[in-house]
């Protein structure tokens, strides 16, 4: 069989004994998630309990509210963190809890976000007036940190609906009649937390994020503009990322298993930056996506499917990603090119192939659940899909490049 061929080298190896391991190395598993973790942006949630924070969390991620739960952890004495997905985390969000029960000081969170990308996400009830704790707090991170953006998500709009209406067209939301409360209560937030100091934008955002079960016809209401407001909020090197998560949580297995391909992908990018560590890294990386990948599908690797996996590739693809591959880690040793140009093409390659070889794998498992086979398929959705990351991960690193000239 031609896989085995290319399945006797050393990196595709130790690719196959990473996915064929059912008990993961836990420092392999912290190194892969803290090279993720790197790249991770931090969204500081900031507001009092029942305004909403969880409802951002959920819409962005497609994570359900017990999953999210239960994945907070704690990272100070009065904040949470929770890493979206844990094993290699492509966005992390900070969780501030009871904001305006006791008087609460920045300071602690301020050191975890210190080197971070990051936005300041204000989260209020839109008919909840008594914001003055939310406010100070903030009026105190923008005196440290002036140039800071805050985006004020204003929430649970229909508490300001009179009867049982439904939502109003968004772009409707400022003249539809009956609102007049409404409108008020929320340009007198918009104004208060506009009047912060320091230069950093204030981004003022209304959602109304519900169950299906409420009965509104748009559960997500306000989502895109939310998606956007992120977006915009200065996340270095990390352009459309929220967007691209959370239009992928709208398919219920996609929602699973996207967000571990971009944070394998990832990390195998951030980890080739480093001349000879990629060499060991990147397949062990790739292993362990594979492994997870066919976990979420409940699907089991064994040899005999990784090498028709592998085959369906083509022996042509399977080599040549061999092949460059070790041609990246030699470049990377070239003294001045190797440490800049060598190293960021390298870091883009291997974090393109990744995500291509997950979308492939996601592909082949779900041929082998239905009980099919489709070897041209498989190819075709390596191909289509390596063109797409290479499109993405070249975008986000243009973007750091753009906003830290110090990149290569």
């Amino acid at each position: 069989m031609p896989a085995a061929r290319f399945l006797r080298g050393p990196g595709w190896r130790r690719l196959v004994d990473a996915v064929l391991n059912p008990e993961p190395d836990p420092a392999v598993a912290e190194t892969i998630a803290e090279r993720a973790r790197e790249q991770a942006p931090v969204l500081w949630l900031l507001g009092k309990v029942q305004s909403g924070k969880t409802s951002i969390v959920r819409a962005i991620t497609g994570a359900e509210r017990a999953e999210i739960g239960s994945g907070f952890k704690a990272c100070t004495r009065r904040s949470q963190l929770y890493e979206f997905p844990p094993q290699a985390p492509v966005v992390r969000f900070l969780d501030t809890r009871g904001l305006g029960e006791v008087d609460y000081d920045p300071t602690e969170d301020l050191a975890v976000l210190e080197g971070h990308a990051h936005a300041v996400v204000a989260v209020v009830r839109a008919m909840d007036p008594q914001q003055r704790a939310l406010v100070d707090v903030l009026r105190d991170v923008r005196r440290r940190h002036p140039d800071w953006t805050v985006v004020l998500v204003q929430t649970c709009l229909h508490e300001g609906y009179p009867d049982e209406r439904d939502h109003p067209q968004h772009a409707e939301l400022t003249t539809a009649p009956g609102l007049d409360d409404l409108r008020r209560a929320l340009e007198t937030q918009a104004r208060d937390f506009r009047a912060l100091p320091g230069s950093g934008a204030v981004h003022t955002v209304a959602v109304d994020l519900t169950r299906q079960e409420e009965g509104f016809t748009d559960p997500d209401y306000g989502l895109d503009a939310l998606l956007d407001a992120l977006d915009d909020a200065c996340f270095r090197g990390h352009a459309t990322l929220i967007r691209d998560i959370a239009s992928h949580a709208r398919d219920a297995r996609l929602a699973q298993v996207h967000p571990h391909l971009l944070g394998y992908a990832t990390a195998a990018g951030v980890s080739d930056l480093v001349p000879v560590v990629g060499f060991v890294t990147v397949p062990t990386l790739q292993g362990k996506m594979l492994h997870s990948v066919a976990v979420l599908y409940g699907v089991a690797w064994n040899r005999r499917t990784l090498r028709e996996f592998l085959a369906s590739l083509g022996s042509g693809t399977a080599l040549g990603i061999g092949a460059s591959f070790t041609a990246r880690q030699l470049a990377k040793l070239i003294p001045v090119y190797g440490q800049l140009a060598g190293a960021a093409a390298a870091g883009l390659a291997s974090a393109a192939v990744t995500y291509a070889l997950g979308r492939a794998a996601c592909y082949y498992l779900e041929q082998v659940r239905l009980g099919q086979r489709d070897p041209e398929g498989v190819a075709d959705t390596y191909r289509g899909a390596l063109k797409e990351a290479y499109e993405l991960f070249r975008r986000r690193q243009r973007a750091t490049a753009d906003r830290d000239p110090t990149q290569p």
